[in-house]
Parts: structure tokens; C-alpha cells; sequence
């Protein structure tokens, strides 16, 4: 029997972009707290798994179980970010 109080569990997960020197930084954040829905949090990570592909951005996903009453990360998230590499696109352009 579970206790009904006791929070669903949600996920977290960071994309860590490796730099051309091997090391790796935190580039952006993915929290279930923040979807409708964990098909939403899989939908973007998709979203957000295509479009590094596609810009063959080398890094890895690190995906963990939020703490109860961890704050939200001040990382940006998935359409920020995706906002940053556009804006960059841009000025090299």
C-alpha cells in the first residue's frame, strides 16, 4: 500500500554540452515540476534531442529524481536556451 501523501516522484534532467577541451557545462534544464504532464517533459526533451542533433552539439543528458522540496534550477530551460543558440546564429550570420 502506498501513503497518499507521500509526492509522485518527478524527474530532472540537465543537458551537459561538452566543450571542445573535454569538459562538460551545464547548458539547460528539463523539469517534470514545470510540464502538464510527464508525456510533456518527454516531448520536450525530444523537441530539444532533435534540435541538438541537428546542430551536432556534443553533450549528454543526466536525468535524476527531484528532492522533495528542492527549488527549481536556475538553469535556463529547454526554449530559452533554444532562443540563445538562434539569437547566436544570427550574429554569425
Amino acid at each position: 500500500m502506498t501513503d497518499e501523501t507521500d509526492p509522485k516522484p518527478v524527474a530532472i534532467s540537465t543537458f551537459r554540452r561538452r566543450t571542445a577541451d573535454g569538459f562538460t557545462l551545464a547548458a539547460f534544464v528539463i523539469d517534470e515540476r514545470e510540464c502538464a504532464s510527464p508525456e510533456e517533459m518527454k516531448s520536450i526533451r525530444k523537441e530539444a534531442s532533435t534540435e541538438i542533433r541537428r546542430r551536432r552539439i556534443v553533450g549528454e543528458y543526466e536525468t535524476r529524481w527531484a528532492k522533495a522540496g528542492e527549488l527549481p534550477s536556475t538553469l535556463p530551460r529547454w526554449a530559452e536556451y533554444r532562443r540563445q543558440l538562434e539569437a547566436a546564429d544570427q550574429e554569425s550570420s
